[in-house]
């Protein structure tokens, strides 16, 4: 039995929202069916990014980043160590990538200035081998977009605030989308040496988009490692460090990793989509309201959402 829960977006959101509130209190991870996003955008996803991958490694490496710590473009794989987010020094990941971030970039408004966004708001990095991925792709960060939207007015509710709470947190948002290529192990890894190394993710929440052929996704609650399983047509939540510190540990940011494929089985490729949501980044995260009193204080100093993420996204690099 997964110590994951499954709820269904379709349901009344009262139910909804309560069910998310003890999903993040308990375990800061939880399965959404009823969700509404295209299975055939999601059946493209998985065939224009599957075909970028499997472009030759000169090729794809056209597409990396010139600076360095930046999430755009492909990371090839042992680029990124994970754990060491949380201070571990292990080897890199077994784990190759591709990001973007905003599709739409004002060209006169100074907040997506580099002078004020800093890093955040940098171009996207689109492979030229096929007009048809950049289209999948837009289609689909945008409908990470309203479904992160959505959540987090389920949040809101959930934490017994204004169901618009958080909308103006995230008008402006640097949430990035991810897609994660696992490739065959075809040599042992090192000692220590996982798919992903066990972290935390930084944000408010991911979306996670796994298909039912391979696992590997596990959380890490009551001392131990628990597999999360794939259910066919759902997505994976979890929350990050910036909702458990918005929450006053009212819900915790759990560890997480992708596990090799076990000894002796075929080590088959793996391919997931996490879109992290991340709000505007001078959103200040502070406690909420709601979430504080004379016998709970705030936990946390205040941290901009900017600052958190580039934090740990250069710990991720640290290789």
């Amino acid at each position: 039995m997964t110590v994951v829960p499954l709820i269904d977006l379709s349901l009344p959101r009262e139910r909804v929202a309560a069910q998310i509130d003890q999903a993040n209190h308990q375990v800061g991870f939880f399965g959404i069916v009823g969700h509404r996003v295209d299975p055939h955008l999601l059946d493209e996803m998985y065939t224009v990014t599957t075909e970028f991958f499997d472009l030759p490694i000169e090729e794809k490496l056209r597409y990396r980043s010139i600076e360095p710590g930046i999430s755009r473009g492909y990371m090839p794989p042992k680029s990124r160590a994970l754990a060491q987010t949380r201070g571990r020094m292990t080897p890199a990941d077994l784990v190759e990538f591709y990001s973007i971030g905003a599709l739409t970039i004002p060209p006169d408004d100074p907040y997506y200035s580099p002078a004020q966004a800093g890093v955040n708001f940098r171009p996207n990095i689109w492979p030229r081998h096929s007009a048809r991925f950049r289209e999948v792709w837009s289609e689909y960060y945008r409908a990470m977009e309203a479904l992160a939207a959505d959540l987090m007015r389920l949040f809101a509710l959930a934490l017994r605030l204004p169901e618009a709470f958080f909308d103006n947190h995230i008008d402006r948002h640097i949430s990035n989308l991810f897609a994660n290529h696992y490739p065959p192990l075809d040599d042992d890894p090192e000692p220590g040496q996982l798919r992903v190394g066990e972290h935390s993710d930084y944000g408010s929440l991911t979306l996670l988009y796994q298909r039912d052929e391979v696992g590997g996704l596990q959380v890490h609650t009551g001392g131990r490692w628990h597999p999360v399983a794939p259910v066919p047509d759902s997505f994976v939540i979890n929350i990050g460090d910036l909702m458990q510190r918005w929450s006053n540990n009212r819900w915790v940011s759990t560890l997480h990793r992708v596990q090799n494929p076990p000894p002796g089985t075929p080590a088959a490729r793996r391919l997931s989509f996490p879109f992290f949501c991340q709000p505007n980044y001078d959103t200040l995260i502070e406690t909420l309201p709601t979430c504080k009193d004379t016998d709970t204080p705030d936990l946390f100093e205040p941290i901009t959402s900017g600052a958190n993420m580039i934090a740990k996204t250069e710990s991720s690099f640290a290789l």
